[in-house]
């Protein structure tokens, strides 16, 4: 049970003790900022230097050391330092209100200077990495993952909720580092998007480009290059850089375009490509559905899935859509879109557990939840709409899953599925909805 230590000293020896095991572990010193920095508003480098100086421990105050230890904890979970132990239940609850103070603070409106025009939407400037590394850490740069590559996913063991963090790699970034303090790394273009969202605005005046108060940038390319300049100045404050900046003024779907055409050194994975850069009525009704609360986060907008969290990816879902339904106008992208939206919202609550709780296991004995069968799924909603129009019976959709022998033992699905990674992909999707289409047409009959 906590004690409540009222006295800034005695926490301070706790966490002078910790810093020491900390300093072996340049991982956790790094998981253990980001911490400080995404929930108390800590500037960034200030735990590093505390790691690389322990006695300045002594410069901060108690609720500081609070926030600090109670860090330290959710990354390390060393029980030694468990906030439980020395703070009352009301203090460790206070803390997720508490931030840091910031001794010098970037806010918007903020200015670029000089600035070459070259449209009303296109800019061009150069920034030093100090300048770089305070809007970062400022919070005046962000990171929209709908106009970036890819991101981390997990899944919150006691709300189920699918949570998104940056996908940055590390050794990627090491080496950017290495490169930049040996004096060898050339200034290359970031590429900035100042999001044209109705609360966003600019201004341009002799060469002054100005971010108006209210407004969103997001970087759209160079994530990593960032993130090297952000540590480069969290270690020398005075270290001398720049970096090229192309800076747009673009609404999301033109930003999402000009990412999927961006020639960068870690190639786009080919689905993200589709998922940015198309414009095919199936691709358009495909991201509607992935709005959706039952397939929120569950189709992945890469190639590979992300284990225990994603069903399907974006391409199976927008290809069997566009080659099955084959949408022609607007009017037809509305009635798919109705008619997916109907079948998705019926087939997962009555399936949860096979197709979302425990798809991992299900798939050791069964195809039904294989992230190709979405193509199956895509082509019975196609099949009851052609039958029953978009008012169809949703048992229908129970009656007819059911039917259809998915099992891994004796299924004719086996042989077809056998062939994936020998035979190509589309073949076997083929194969599948010619499979699915003879067993519905049976079943209606």
């Amino acid at each position: 049970m906590a004690v409540g230590i009222k006295s800034a000293d005695d926490l301070y020896v706790i966490l002078l003790d910790t810093l020491t095991e900390i300093a072996k572990h340049r991982d956790q010193q790094r998981a253990i900022e980001d911490f400080l920095a995404e929930n108390h508003k800590m500037p960034r480098g200030t735990f590093l230097e505390l790691v690389a100086q322990p006695d300045k421990v002594s410069n901060f105050e108690r609720e500081e050391l609070a926030a600090i230890i109670n860090a330290v904890f959710a990354i390390t979970q060393n029980d030694d330092i468990n906030p439980e132990h020395f703070l009352k239940s009301k203090e460790i609850k206070d803390l997720n209100q508490f931030e840091f103070e910031r001794p010098f603070e970037y806010r918007f409106p903020f200015t670029f200077a000089p600035t070459i025009r070259v449209t009303d939407e296109d800019y061009l400037t150069a920034v030093s990495f100090k300048q770089l590394a305070a809007l970062e850490v400022n919070g005046l740069l962000t990171y929209n993952f709908d106009t970036q590559r890819l991101a981390k996913k997990s899944v919150s063991k006691r709300t189920g909720e699918v949570k998104k963090k940056k996908n940055i790699k590390n050794a990627s970034v090491n080496n950017i580092v290495k490169l930049m303090k040996e004096g060898v790394y050339n200034p290359s273009t970031l590429l900035f998007n100042v999001l044209v969202d109705g609360k966003s605005s600019i201004s341009y005046s002799d060469g002054e480009l100005t971010i108006n108060e209210g407004s969103t940038l997001n970087i759209i390319d160079g994530a990593h290059r960032l993130e090297a300049i952000v540590r480069i100045i969290e270690e020398d404050p005075d270290f001398d850089g720049y970096m090229n900046i192309d800076i747009k003024h673009y609404p999301l779907e033109k930003a999402q375009h000009l990412l999927a055409t961006t020639n960068t050194v870690n190639p786009f994975d080919k689905t993200l490509v589709k998922y940015y850069g198309g414009n095919e009525y199936g691709q358009e009704i495909t991201k509607y559905l992935m709005t959706l609360p039952v397939l929120r986060d569950r189709i992945e907008i890469k190639t590979a899935l992300s284990k225990g969290i994603s069903i399907t990816n974006f391409a199976i879902i927008s290809e069997a859509i566009q080659s099955i339904f084959d949408p022609k106008d607007t009017k037809d992208k509305y009635d798919v879109q109705d008619v997916m939206k109907k079948m998705y919202e019926y087939l997962i609550p009555s399936f949860q557990d096979e197709l979302i709780k425990n798809r991992v296991e299900h798939l050791k004995v069964s195809w039904f939840p294989h992230h190709n069968m979405h193509v199956g799924f895509v082509v019975i909603a196609k099949k009851l709409f052609d039958k029953y129009g978009k008012d169809y019976p949703v048992d229908k959709i129970i009656e007819i899953i059911n039917r259809i022998n998915f099992n891994k033992s004796d299924s004719p699905l086996t042989e077809i599925m056998s062939g994936q990674g020998k035979t190509n992909s589309d073949k076997v999707k083929v194969q599948i909805k010619n499979f699915v289409k003879s067993e519905v047409d049976k079943i209606l009959e």
